[in-house]
């Protein structure tokens, strides 16, 4: 190989080796950490230069956006679609599943998708109901047959329509004879869910929710392999084997890979052989990275973002690059717990603390409750981790993201209590609530 070429291929960071066989050059792209992670909030419309445009935009960016009840301030669904699309009107997802642009099933959790992504999620459903609740099938056939045939013949049914309302009922584990058989239809694809109210479900038969342009079929093996892949590195930008095993849940890579390493990233070199990844090194950090052969260029260009004057965001504990808890650690050595699930004693920071992400770090945290009656956006604690963020600038870029934070909540007041470092709480009271 002569020199010329050569040069050419250590051109931007670029460095090759050989395979095994000395037969092939490979091409090996090394990035820093810095680089990984603006490359990560791009690629997660966080931080970006082309944001989204609609939810719609928002859910094929990041594939999946996770439904969660938990509503202490806006419900995660709502706060995901938020920060990626700042127009974003609380509680207008749902209209999205209604026209058929948005469905509802199990993905990383119970998660919002595009409609057209219908095949693997077909294709996934073979690995459904679990034991158990095939047992309770079982044992309650004429119960589901006869809720089908009610949805069949009454049209879109909510579980408040059918059967009698268990008066000793406390939730999700003690459901009603005939919400549960509505779920089972739901879980085998024989009913979809056709739109929610609030937060309450509307289903019907599949055929009659599902558009008509939409390949009912599941995907072959072959292709939900791909599938799994390219979704996540797509959604993520750049990940290695534990992140493409996790992004869709672990189910999928189970049934493809066994859910083991190897047999991953030997999936991973092959695609890298036929070029469709590139692999990557990140400064510091271990493991293998990848990326989609076609966004290579996104590993430089989102380090060219001017983030100085950006307000922060307030991250859900449900966000994409939260939910797995060790992608932050790795990523931004940030140790995160949600504490709603913790006695209260034993808890740190508090009962549904959000991260801030400030520029293209994770910077702190906060305690908040949205009080929507006073309109009173409720800080309980806040956590000021960086320097930067505890700088003048930083303060500013926290005021902006809160003042934004309230007003998607409808809040016209902010109230502070607890500020660390203690030092500055005086400041931070005086420049956010003024």
């Amino acid at each position: 190989m002569n020199s010329t070429i050569v040069d050419a291929y250590l051109k931007n960071r670029e460095r090759r080796y050989y395979q095994e066989n000395l037969s092939e050059w490979v091409t090996m792209i090394e990035i820093s950490l810095e680089d990984a992670r603006n490359c990560i909030l791009d690629a997660q419309g966080l931080r970006t230069s082309k944001p989204c445009k609609s939810v719609l935009d928002v859910a094929r960016r990041i594939h999946n956006i996770q439904i969660d009840t938990i509503s202490v301030v806006s419900r995660s669904h709502n706060l995901i679609t938020f920060n990626r699309f700042s127009r974003y009107e609380d509680g207008s997802i749902w209209a999205y599943e209604k026209k058929g642009e948005l469905f509802e099933y199990w993905s990383h959790a119970m998660c919002m998708m595009p409609m057209e992504t219908y095949p693997f999620y077909a294709w996934r459903r073979k690995f459904y109901p679990s034991p158990r609740d095939t047992k309770w099938a079982i044992g309650h056939k004429d119960t589901i047959e006869q809720v089908y045939r009610d949805v069949k013949k009454n049209g879109i049914t909510s579980s408040a329509s059918i059967g009698e309302k268990n008066p000793e009922s406390t939730g999700w584990w003690d459901w009603k004879v005939e919400k549960r058989a509505l779920e089972y239809l739901y879980t085998i694809g024989k009913l979809m869910v056709a739109y929610r109210k609030g937060f309450q479900k509307y289903y019907d038969l599949t055929e009659r929710v599902l558009p008509g342009h939409i390949d009912s079929e599941p995907m072959s093996d072959e292709d939900a392999a791909d599938f799994v892949v390219d979704t996540s590195l797509g959604s993520l930008g750049i990940g290695c084997y534990d992140d493409i095993r996790t992004y869709h849940n672990k189910l999928p890579s189970q049934k493809i890979w066994k859910g083991r390493n190897d047999q991953i990233e030997s999936f991973l070199d092959q695609r890298v052989n036929d070029g469709h990844l590139d692999e990557v090194t990140i400064k510091g950090l271990e493991d293998r990275y990848f990326v989609l052969a076609k966004n290579v260029d996104s590993l430089s260009v989102s380090s060219k973002l001017d983030l100085d004057d950006v307000p922060v965001l307030l991250l859900t504990p449900f966000d994409n690059i939260l939910r797995e808890r060790a992608f932050p650690k790795r990523i931004w050595d940030f140790d995160y717990k949600i504490e709603c699930y913790v006695p209260a004693p034993d808890r740190i920071y508090g009962y549904f603390v959000l991260p801030i992400l400030d520029k293209n770090e994770l910077a702190g945290r906060l305690d908040a409750k949205v009080h929507r009656k006073e309109g009173l956006l409720e800080i309980k604690a806040l956590y000021l981790e960086t320097i930067e963020l505890q700088s003048s600038d930083g303060l500013e870029r926290l005021k902006r993201g809160l003042e934004e934070f309230a007003k998607f909540h409808n809040c016209d007041s902010i109230s502070i209590s607890k500020v660390r470092p203690r030092r500055l709480t005086k400041l931070v009271r005086s420049m956010i609530i003024e």
